[in-house]
């Protein structure tokens, strides 16, 4: 009696796990670059909140119109102690920041309701 795997059988086994890893592959790549979009948007919505809250602390959405809107820059909230540097980090790619200095936070009055809206630019972090 013969030990062992044929040729053909082993050649099957190695044919079936190509066409099984072409299949997965993608599909792991695609929920990574998911869950790191969603790690970005939370990053953003977290901004957003201490830009809003920056803006109720001092008062500043008294000065917000339907005409007249408001812009904080991340570079305030640092200076303001509501954000860190370290809070800027982009998650979806290595050694790249939020710029502070050229990102903000665009505030307008719709409805008799803050209303806000992001302008985040990357740059690589040095």
């Amino acid at each position: 009696m013969k030990k062992g795997f044929s040729l053909v059988e082993l050649l099957a086994v190695i044919v079936i796990l190509g066409i099984i890893a072409t299949i997965t592959i993608p599909k792991i790549q695609d929920l990574l670059i998911e869950s790191r979009d969603n790690a970005y948007d939370l990053v953003v919505n977290q901004l957003e909140t201490r830009a809003k809250d920056y803006v109720i602390d001092k008062k500043l959405d008294a000065n917000i119109t339907n005409t007249v809107p408001l812009d904080v820059y991340l570079s305030t909230l640092i200076t303001a102690n509501y954000i860190k540097s370290s809070d800027l980090e982009d998650p979806r790619y290595k050694n790249q920041v939020i710029n502070p200095d050229l990102s903000y936070v665009h505030f307008t009055l719709e409805n008799g309701s803050l209303k806000s809206v992001t302008n985040f630019t990357t740059t690589v972090n040095p």
